[in-house]
């Protein structure tokens, strides 16, 4: 069967119009989908699935922090226990080392009966505390600490007193005021002061600065004297200043060593 040349033309459009049919019918779904299947439907659903492998992914990532986590801190806890422990076994040996030690200081302070134990803690041999008589003048610290009761305090003490005084004329003057806390009484007999000694002050060429630095002046009697001096020109005894009110008899006894007039 011979074709003309308008159906041949019918022919190959017809073949064209079929080949592109099927072309639209296989390729609609992936380049614009269904009806059901609309372009903002799938774009949803693609951002859930993406939300659900993110939480996946942070479950895991969740997951394996926190066994890292609980191991971290397992061995923080084993190695705080393990520090612990060998803290506790140093500070009983320590313990134990210093109970052994006193124990013996102690076993030897009971055999021997001549040590002695003063209120500092100083240990002395009792026969260099015994029967000790000291020049107030002339000793220092370390010699007074060899009288029984007296330590580093009270050595002190009675030196720095002897510079304010210019020297002790007496051992009854560990008795004043200014060391009445120290409860030198009893260890009176353990002294001596000769007043020759004595560091004097020269009064008709003090100031009253001066001589109110004395502990047994006040500013006051200092510049009474000061003034007596200045209307008399010059002071020649210690009865001069018997005429001051701001003096007593008592005071001018205890003044009469430390004053000279020249």
């Amino acid at each position: 069967m011979i074709l003309s040349n308008e159906q041949r033309l019918g022919v190959i459009i017809l073949f064209v119009l079929a080949l592109a049919g099927w072309f639209v019918a296989a390729l609609w779904p992936t380049f614009f989908g269904t009806e059901e299947d609309s372009a903002p439907k799938k774009k949803y659903r693609t951002w859930e699935e993406r939300k659900d492998s993110m939480k996946r992914a942070d479950s895991l990532r969740y997951a394996e922090w926190a066994a890292e986590r609980e191991l971290r801190y397992d061995s923080f806890r084993l190695a705080d226990s393990l520090r612990r422990l060998q803290w506790k076994r140093e500070r009983q040996q320590k313990y134990d080392s210093f109970r052994v030690s006193n124990r013996l200081w102690w076993d030897s302070v009971r055999r021997d009966d001549s040590l002695w134990r003063d209120s500092v803690g100083l240990r002395y041999v009792a026969h260099e505390k015994k029967d000790t008589v000291l020049d107030l003048n002339l000793c220092d610290t370390a010699e007074l600490q060899l009288i029984r009761g007296i330590g580093v305090y009270t050595a002190t003490q009675i030196v720095r007193y002897r510079e304010q005084l210019g020297g002790y004329y007496s051992p009854l003057q560990l008795t004043d005021s200014a060391l009445c806390n120290l409860h030198l009484d009893t260890l009176l007999h353990h002294f001596t002061a000769d007043p020759a000694n004595v560091r004097t002050m020269n009064v008709n060429r003090s100031r009253p600065t001066t001589l109110a630095r004395h502990p047994y002046l006040r500013f006051e009697q200092a510049q009474a004297i000061y003034d007596l001096r200045r209307r008399q020109v010059t002071l020649h005894s210690i009865d001069d200043l018997r005429s001051l009110p701001e003096l007593t008899d008592a005071d001018l006894l205890r003044l009469t060593p430390y004053l000279r007039f020249e």
